[in-house]
């Protein structure tokens, strides 16, 4: 799952360079997703005004990240600093050009053999997911050991693409006890060789951190995450408190591995009012990882004030420059239950949330349920742009100015987008980190409320 924090620019000075040069784009603009292991986003878009568009990125060492489509299909690329990478849309996705070439266009090969990294075709039963990601995983490094022989990929390149098909292959064995799977209402048959294969998998954790923060950002930390649910809770149907959760992150990690794992669980804690005085007290003891500290500062700093009422008089421009204040806006909806997506033109993850809204709308606005969208992009144009490529309701789009200094953003602890919030028919927040539109729970919480 991926997340874009809009107040984050990767602005490192003794960051090298990476050039992308896009040319003959179909659409309009392609964006280019980069996260790193906090959930941290830059999101870079190449706009297609004339034939050929140019942007480079700021790249220590090594960087994986995604070109987005207009079908917002991502498509993975390890980029090193120092590489020019030239990026030509197809019918199909996007072929690479430059010295490199061979190398870019591998995962081109790797979706085209139907050995996908990132489109995996979902599967109907937890028996088939080990399997399936053990002959997934024998097939990819056999591939690219092939291809490597024959056209002589950079050595490094071998080295991230062998280490990040293991932690595929690692997600595969792990799906049970992933955080927004829900097997709950299954019964399967977990065996002890299947425990005790996954309490086998810790040694695969242990890699360099610098290896951590550029090539294996998200799906290192997610499996840290859910690797250390498992460790506290067998059970696929039970999920531990979050106190469990941090003590065994505690017990079972050390040093950066531990500081990671902590900063993660504090940081979906806190959303969830499951942090507690103690937990942030022991967290500043032991973590020795600077900036995981300040980021933690950075979200109780906008937590101090979330405990009263919004009061923010900062205007959320309407469509027809018609300027509202979030009282206003909410008052604007009392009597139903409103959903708000908090979103913008350059969070791609925002994007494709916006395909399942859609058919969310046209259900349940009939019944009862208003659906706002406010986005919180810095040029309104952009907004503009963005909402009519979405085909978004007029009637429920808004923008908010100056997000990153807004009062409202600060109350409602704004840190990333996409982020959703209900209220219910007295414009009162009753869930402040509703599921996303894609989350078969965002419908049972609909159906529920509904039958009050």
């Amino acid at each position: 799952m991926f997340t874009c924090l809009f107040w984050v620019l990767i602005n490192d000075v003794k960051a090298q360079k990476a050039y992308i040069l896009g040319q003959n784009f179909e659409q309009e603009s392609i964006f280019i997703s980069i996260q790193n292991e906090l959930g941290e986003n830059l999101t870079r878009e190449i706009t297609s005004n004339e034939k050929e568009t140019f942007t480079n990125l700021p790249i220590d060492k090594v960087q994986f990240l995604y070109f987005v489509n207009n079908k917002f299909k991502l498509f993975p690329i390890f980029v090193f600093s120092g590489d020019s990478v030239l990026v030509i849309q197809t019918e199909k996705g996007f072929e690479y050009g430059g010295r490199f070439k061979n190398e870019y266009n591998f995962m081109n090969v790797i979706e085209n053999d139907g050995l996908s990294i990132v489109n995996i075709p979902p599967e109907t039963t937890f028996k088939d997911f080990p399997l399936k990601y053990s002959e997934l995983y024998t097939k990819r490094v056999n591939k690219l050991k092939l291809y490597s022989d024959s056209l002589g990929f950079r050595p490094y390149y071998v080295e991230k693409l062998n280490t990040f098909f293991k932690f595929t292959y690692l997600w595969g064995w792990l799906q049970l006890y992933d955080f927004n799977n829900n097997y709950s209402n299954q019964n399967f048959n977990i065996d002890s060789k299947y425990i005790d294969s996954l309490n086998n998998l810790k040694k695969y954790f242990f890699i360099d951190s610098t290896e951590i923060k550029t090539s294996f950002y998200t799906i290192y930390s997610n499996l840290l995450r859910t690797y250390n649910r498992f460790l506290c809770e067998k059970d696929y149907k039970k999920i531990p408190s979050f106190d469990v959760q941090f003590t065994s992150a505690i017990n079972s990690f050390e040093g950066y591995y531990r500081d990671l794992l902590l900063t993660r669980l504090i940081k979906d804690g806190l959303k969830k009012n499951e942090v507690k005085p103690e937990h942030i007290s022991k967290f500043m003891e032991i973590c020795k990882t600077g900036r995981y500290v300040d980021f933690v500062n950075k979200i109780l700093l906008s937590k101090i004030n979330q405990s009263t009422p919004i009061t923010d008089t900062s205007r959320i421009i309407f469509q027809k420059n018609k300027i509202l204040s979030w009282q206003e806006l909410v008052e604007k909806n009392k009597e139903k239950i409103t959903y708000i997506d908090f979103w913008a033109s350059w969070c791609v993850p925002c994007r494709i949330e916006m395909e399942y809204s859609n058919k969310i709308e046209k259900e349940y606005a009939k019944r009862g349920i208003d659906f706002v969208y406010i986005s919180i992009d810095d040029d309104k144009s952009s907004w503009e742009k963005a909402k009519k490529q979405l085909k978004l309701n007029e009637k429920g789009s808004y923008l908010l100015p100056n997000a990153t200094e807004s009062v409202l953003s600060k109350q409602l602890e704004l840190l990333s987008v996409p982020r959703y919030l209900i209220l219910d028919e007295n414009s009162k927040i009753i869930n402040s980190d509703a599921p996303r539109p894609s989350d078969s729970k965002l419908t049972q919480i609909f159906d529920e409320l509904l039958k009050k």
